[in-house]
């Protein structure tokens, strides 16, 4: 790429388009919820994590979606499956 001509053309091509990428932050503040709720029950099946997250998360969780995020943290180490029961992991334990 070029860089010469008006400072605004050249400006405006050394900037970084923002608008081309998703923002992350409903994921996260719906993963801290989840994680917040397993917490707050000290562990639960996953319709007792559904029913006890908040009213506010981004999308909807039922007790499959729970499920599907559960597997996801608990890659991360922030939860534990004992049995039925989701239970916080050795990450939030620390």
């Amino acid at each position: 790429m070029e860089i010469s001509g008006p400072y605004s053309e050249v400006v405006s091509k050394l900037q970084s388009d923002e608008t081309g990428v998703a923002s992350l932050e409903p994921l996260t503040t719906d993963m801290e919820a989840v994680l917040a709720t397993v917490h707050r029950i000290d562990g639960g099946t996953r319709s007792a994590i559904a029913e006890n997250l908040p009213a506010d998360t981004s999308v909807e969780f039922d007790a499959q979606a729970v499920v599907e995020t559960m597997q996801v943290l608990e890659r991360y180490d922030l939860v534990v499956l004992e049995g039925n029961t989701w239970k916080p992991g050795p990450k939030l334990q620390e």
